[in-house]
């Protein structure tokens, strides 16, 4: 399993979807491999329930979310863990991992929900190691980018289209 952290929401509107960006932590200080990211689509009202775990924390009513916390807690348990276990993309499929006092008890979430109960709990997430190198990506800020190069690299390639690559 890889750890993951979010990156970044992108929030769409209308038929498009919205996209949770998932980072991989740095495990090892010395590792050199860059860090991976994991796009996930999901809908509008699921990205925003997701920000708003982040952004504002407890509502003053409580939404599902927030009541099936309150649940767990009042039931003696807390939220160990949540992780994103399979891809049959563009569908994914997750797992929030509640500890109770007779155990470990796995329960079949959709990312989305999984992703706004750990926000909300402090709880980490993590990554199928299958999935992030079938499916990740490398990381925009894995890396530090040199614009004035990377612009240099964007107009060599400019220069080498014609009018039929169009």
């Amino acid at each position: 399993m890889v750890r993951v952290d979010i990156e970044t929401i992108v929030m769409a509107a209308g038929p498009v979807p919205s996209l949770i960006v998932l980072r991989e932590r740095c495990s090892k200080s010395d590792s050199t491999a860059p860090l991976r990211s994991l796009s996930i689509q999901t809908g509008s009202f699921e990205a925003a329930a997701i920000s708003r775990g982040i952004d504002v924390g407890r509502a003053e009513r409580p939404i599902a979310h927030d009541l099936l916390l309150d649940a767990v807690v009042a039931l003696s348990g807390k939220l160990e863990r949540i992780e994103i276990v399979r891809a049959e993309p563009p569908v994914f499929y997750a797992s929030v991992v509640v500890l109770g006092e007779d155990g470990e008890h796995i329960l079949d979430a959709r990312p989305s929900d999984a992703i706004a109960l750990a926000v909300r709990s402090n709880a980490p997430m993590f990554v199928e190691d299958d999935i992030m190198n079938r499916l990740g990506t490398i990381s925009p800020h894995a890396e530090e980018v040199d614009d004035e190069q990377e612009f240099e690299k964007f107009d060599e390639f400019v220069h080498t289209l014609s009018p039929d690559d169009f």
